[in-house]
């Protein structure tokens, strides 16, 4: 179940969506000034648009003091809680490709922050489409609906060179796709670690290859 604050701010921001939320960007330098036509950087400008947002609608937030740091907002609510917020955004014309999360670092970080699996995941589908950019949908999930399996390991992941880099999400959104999202925290949990524990397993496999070719 999302948080109370996040849920609220779901619910205003859907109205918002099936209103039109519309937008451009825009750079300006000296008196030249232009409308930007390309999809490098927008999920960086929805987020500070949202931030900007969440002043306006008086939600209480505060940031990490490194905007890399996880997770993108904490949310406060009025008995003193603090839920976890991250922010995604995806060009549907595309498909949702972003990173979920580094793997490696997902895996270690519920041993230390377990509340962690329980983060709130605010996700924009846009177009952009000759300067405008227009919201088409947005999504208020937990992790587990928001991930699936894939061919090569329990969890769909980022792989380059057989290493693990990024969880990437499924098609939540599409009723076409082959892989579902999960149904439980348990069973992404499960796919986290069995996928690390394949992964590794590969890793020594791979290791101990190399070493028996380089002492015959």
């Amino acid at each position: 179940m999302p948080s109370d604050v996040a849920k609220r701010m779901y619910d205003s921001l859907l109205v918002e969506v099936n209103n039109g939320l519309v937008g451009t960007i825009t750079f300006k330098m000296n008196d030249i000034e232009f409308e930007i036509n390309s999809k490098d950087g927008i999920g960086g400008h929805i987020q500070e648009w949202l931030e900007k947002w969440m002043l306006k609608n008086e939600i209480v937030y505060s940031a990490p003091s490194n905007s890399q740091s996880f997770p993108d907002f904490f949310l406060h609510s009025q008995d003193n809680k603090v839920s976890l917020l991250e922010i995604k955004s995806f060009d549907m014309s595309a498909g949702a490709n972003f990173d979920i999360a580094n793997f490696q670092s997902y895996c270690e970080s519920l041993a230390t922050c377990p509340e962690r699996i329980y983060s709130d995941y605010l996700i924009f589908g846009y177009v952009l489409n000759q300067g405008q950019l227009i919201i088409k949908n947005i999504w208020l999930k937990n992790i587990w609906e928001i991930c699936c399996a894939s061919k090569r390991f329990p969890l769909k992941t980022q792989v380059k060179r057989d290493v693990i880099y990024n969880i990437r999400p499924a098609s939540w959104y599409s009723s076409k796709s082959i892989y579902k999202p999960f149904k439980s925290k348990e069973e992404f949990v499960k796919a986290l670690y069995d996928t690390e524990e394949i992964y590794l397993n590969k890793i020594s496999e791979n290791k101990g290859v190399y070493l028996v070719n380089q002492l015959s």
